[in-house]
């Protein structure tokens, strides 16, 4: 009676761990899901040659696991260069201006790099450079780059969108240069106009009538003119005080080591 009481009181305590022990292996399945999928939209690579960091942080979910691993393998080019980063978020409470400026700052300090932000609560997209990279990627480049990729944003391809941001900042980097369709339409019509005003001017100075001569003029007038009682009287005089300019001017920051800058479209 004794045995069969304290077989029992075992049996039950081992069936207390084996259901404890699968209750403890749930939540652990349970956790590291949670933790999967708090860093599935982030990764990130340092490049052991230069030092220079690679992090992908795609919290708007616009792009697939497959499509992340593409662009990696784009973006760690440019880790040759200096840092870079691709961003995507869903909600923002500033400027798309601004927030990716404090992005950099936060991720990678005053280093030298570069930052390709898709804003999907202001509809825009960023680059943004800093350092070494800002002297290459500038903000004029930076304006033609989103330029020539916002329409696959504007389709909803951001994989595209931000693969051809990266090619064509490596191309950039390399030292060759890259295609600059708005550039060339605006000088177009730059010359175009230029054109219509020297021909308005031709035209108006040829169509314009003879002008007289000096001696014409004035053999035309009759000149009769008097004067009686002249005189001058000296009443008082002033002084104007004109302190001469120091010649010195304030001077702006410049794009050297820690200048930073960018521009963007909206899409």
């Amino acid at each position: 009676m004794i045995t069969r009481e304290v077989t029992t009181v075992r049996k039950s305590v081992h069936e207390d761990w084996k259901w404890n022990g699968i209750f403890f292996v749930v939540i652990g399945v349970i956790m590291l899901l949670g933790l999967s999928e708090i860093n599935a939209n982030a990764a990130s690579y340092s490049n052991p040659d230069t030092g220079y960091k690679l992090v992908v942080e795609d919290d708007a979910d616009l792009l697939t696991s497959e499509q992340e691993s593409s662009l990696q393998q784009k973006m760690q080019e440019i880790t040759i260069y200096g840092n870079v980063a691709f961003k995507t978020i869903e909600k923002n409470t500033t400027t798309t201006r601004s927030y990716i400026e404090n992005y950099y700052s936060q991720t990678f300090g005053a280093d030298s790099g570069t930052v390709f932000l898709i804003d999907m609560d202001n509809r825009k997209i960023w680059i943004y450079s800093r350092g070494q990279v800002y002297k290459t990627i500038t903000d004029a480049y930076a304006d033609t780059i989103t330029d020539n990729v916002y329409t696959y944003a504007s389709d909803g391809d951001y994989y595209t969108c931000a693969w051809r941001v990266y090619e064509q900042e490596l191309t950039l980097l390399q030292g060759y240069k890259i295609a600059q369709p708005m550039k060339y339409i605006s000088n177009g019509f730059l010359a175009v106009i230029l054109a219509l005003l020297i021909n308005y001017f031709i035209v108006k100075a040829f169509s314009r009538a003879k002008k007289p001569t000096d001696s014409e003029l004035f053999g035309g007038i009759l000149v009769d003119q008097k004067l009686s009682d002249f005189r001058a009287d000296y009443t008082h005089e002033t002084k104007t005080y004109s302190p001469q300019s120091s010649g010195s001017s304030g001077g702006g920051s410049s794009g050297g080591g820690g200048g930073g800058g960018g521009d963007g479209h909206s899409f």
